[in-house]
């Protein structure tokens, strides 16, 4: 009886200690999850205030859109380091030939470092209208000619569109455009379904699409789990695609196309054969 009582005991003590562990082990992420996102927070902020002076100078000199490079660059190499991300780039070269439509799938906040390495010159990007109202992030996007585009209003984001095929001609700028128009948050490589505007833009404007895919990365970062490792993210720039064949009536065409090309790539670079 004794010996009963002695292994229940036993298994007592082993099972609180790990309920402990579990605990510290539970506790500990996510107090390093945090820690890093708050470190992002403050270069956020900091990079913001820099791009608003810098943005002063880029367009005295008449390059405004050159600010979003300059701050681009910033994240990449000085806020992801700091949170353990560096990068692994493929086929760069193919930024060159712009000016162009950018395009780049969306997965989660942290795409705001990545996409800094690979940010072309003379471009400037096209974001959500609640993102003007930021403090010092919308005031830098502002000045550096960001294009806001309010989804949820037809004819303001018709007049939106109009307006930016205008300005980056008359400028000669690339615009940068997330297809998937939210964050897709998936833990597999997987995209949502592209809208159609960026599409009708590049139809608009004679422009090819240069099309950026950015492997899965939940296990660098996952912000579901709380979970932020850091480690390597892998980036595949792919070769211009031409709009000259496309009308605004099999415009869907193009879409499926430059879709099924970026999944095909996201698919390879991301060694990822998962299934939901």
């Amino acid at each position: 009886m004794s010996d009963i009582s002695s292994e229940d005991s036993q298994f007592t003590c082993y099972l609180h200690l790990g309920i402990i562990l579990l605990t510290c082990f539970t506790l500990y992420r996510f107090f390093h999850f945090h820690v890093k996102a708050a470190l992002t927070l403050v270069w956020v902020f900091l990079l913001s205030l820099y791009g608003c002076f810098a943005a002063i100078f880029c367009a005295a000199v008449g390059r405004r859109a050159m600010t979003n490079w300059l701050v681009a660059r910033g994240f990449a190499y000085c806020a992801a380091p700091c949170v353990g991300v560096t990068f692994e780039i493929e086929g760069e070269e193919h930024l060159k030939n712009g000016p162009a439509i950018v395009i780049c799938n969306h997965q989660a906040s942290l795409d705001v470092l990545i996409m800094g390495r690979v940010f072309p010159k003379d471009c400037v990007v096209m974001a959500k209208h609640s993102l003007k109202y930021v403090p010092f992030l919308g005031n830098f996007m502002r000045l550096a000619a960001a294009v806001f585009i309010d989804r949820k209003n037809h004819e303001s984001a018709l007049r939106t569109t109009q307006n930016a095929v205008e300005f980056i001609k008359k400028n000669k700028l690339s615009l940068w455009i997330f297809p998937e128009g939210t964050r897709s948050r998936f833990s597999k490589s997987d995209l949502l379904p592209f809208k159609k505007g960026a599409f009708h833009l590049a139809l608009q404007a004679k422009y090819p699409i240069i099309p950026i895919v950015i492997a899965n990365y939940t296990d660098v970062y996952n912000s579901t789990t709380k979970h932020w490792p850091g480690g390597v993210v892998k980036i595949k720039v792919l070769p211009p695609v031409s709009t000259q064949k496309y009308t605004p009536e099999n415009v869907g065409e193009l879409v499926d196309y430059t879709r099924n090309m970026m999944l095909d790539a996201l698919k390879d670079i991301s060694n990822d054969t998962k299934t939901e």
